[in-house]
């Protein structure tokens, strides 16, 4: 695809999602990419996109509210080669692909054995300006295997008390101010880019977007179905550098078209990395196909120039579909296609991924308010088992059992309990 091209469907996007934009006023504002996937199996979200608690009483307002998730288990593949962190890859030392260990890009990737993957704690505090204003400060921490998804790739947290596969990482901090319908935050924050059915399943998806920014984000909701995103940020996994030289534009945009279907763009353009000039996109759209069945359709496009020359072009096609089996078991389908174009070489990956969500708890009424595991509840937090089977496919690359194998079954279990 070339970037014109690229560009022009960007532009076509916007004007089809700009007009009308507040026409209907019965859409449910909740129903986003992640949100939907999670109110749908009931379960915490993912800790990526923790959001800011809201206070219960007046005496909370002046208070830290804190949030806990600890995701653990284990993941193994048919080869039996074991994941590790690399010196080469994506800037920050830990290879994004891992090619070397048997792992696949965004997975969480240590095969080791049983891995405490992510202990994230989120904490935010509100001051209440006047009856409409607030200001407020969220602080976002974790440690764990997957801390190379959250830390920066400078000076800020690069590396941070990394041990093998483990380390730390200030996932965010920030400072904002805005109402009910419009805010603005200053610091670092995780991607504003929802990825279909990645708060669903335990592994994550081919999808090339970094995880983490710094700098500015403005959201508006001028009504319930619609609401936009503006900002800049220093590149990408970038925090707290003023040797960088990188700078992006964002901008983005989601409206609801009726009752079960919601599409959502969001873009940046500017200089990341070295790059003079960046251009990624980004469409999500969201149908929910019965009472239990959603459906999940992502494409992803990115580019990034020196000059006239292409040095890395991508783009890839996202399908999830997420099945309500009852009230405490869930279903999730995935199936993915990427392709990279690096130095005049394609490379394709496909995957195909089947993983269930079970709550074992949900609607279990304990006797006490903390109570134990047999009545139900564990210290009054909520506990999701995520089984999942996954099989890659890679064209013009052998990523697997040491660079001799083009695919790969693998799979395991995420035990993840929040607090």
């Amino acid at each position: 695809m070339k970037k014109s091209f690229a560009k022009l469907l960007a532009l076509v996007v916007s004007a089809l999602l700009a007009a009308p934009v507040c026409a209907q006023e019965y859409v449910d504002s909740s129903f986003s990419a992640q949100a939907l996937a999670q109110a749908a199996m009931n379960a915490p979200e993912m800790p990526a996109v923790v959001a800011l608690p809201e206070a219960e009483n007046e005496e909370d307002e002046d208070k830290w509210n804190w949030e806990f998730t600890v995701q653990s288990g284990f993941w193994a593949n048919q080869w039996g080669a074991t994941g590790g962190v690399q010196e080469y890859g994506l800037a920050g030392g830990w290879d994004y692909f891992g090619q070397k260990g048997n792992s696949v890009a965004g997975l969480n990737i240590d095969n080791t054995g049983f891995q405490l993957y992510e202990f994230y704690v989120a904490g935010s505090r509100e001051y209440k300006l006047n009856s409409d204003w607030k200001f407020i400060v969220q602080s976002d921490f974790m440690y764990g295997a997957n801390a190379q998804f959250y830390q920066s790739c400078n000076r800020f947290d690069y590396m941070a008390l990394s041990k093998g596969q483990y380390g730390f990482a200030v996932a965010q901090l920030y400072a904002g101010i805005g109402t009910d319908k419009f805010n603005v935050v200053v610091g670092k924050f995780v991607c504003p880019v929802d990825n279909p059915g990645d708060g669903f399943f335990f592994s994550n998806s081919y999808n090339p977007w970094h995880d983490t920014h710094m700098g500015v984000l403005a959201k508006w909701e001028p009504c319930d179905d619609v609401n936009f995103t503006a900002g800049w940020t220093q590149g990408g996994n970038e925090a707290f550098d003023p040797d960088s030289d990188s700078s992006l534009i964002w901008f983005g945009m989601s409206k609801q078209f009726t009752k079960a279907i919601r599409l959502s763009y969001i873009m940046f353009t500017g200089s990341m990395e070295g790059y003079e000039d960046s251009y990624s996109h980004c469409l999500v759209l969201e149908t929910k196909l019965s009472d239990k069945l959603t459906y999940y359709l992502g494409y992803d496009f990115m580019s990034m120039f020196n000059g006239d020359d292409p040095n890395s072009k991508l783009w890839g096609l996202n399908n999830s579909f997420i099945y309500e089996i009852n009230e405490k078991v869930q279903a999730g389908l995935r199936i993915e296609y990427q392709e990279e174009l690096v130095a005049d070489e394609v490379v394709g990956r496909f995957e195909v991924t089947l993983g269930y969500s079970i709550n074992p708890f949900k609607d279990c009424t304990p006797r006490h308010k903390r109570s134990c595991l047999s009545a139900c509840r564990m210290m009054s937090g909520e506990l999701v088992i995520r089984p999942e089977i996954r099989y890659d496919n890679w064209n013009g690359a052998n990523g697997f059992n040491d660079e001799t194998k083009s695919y790969q079954f693998s799979g395991g279990i995420a035990l993840d309990y929040s607090f």
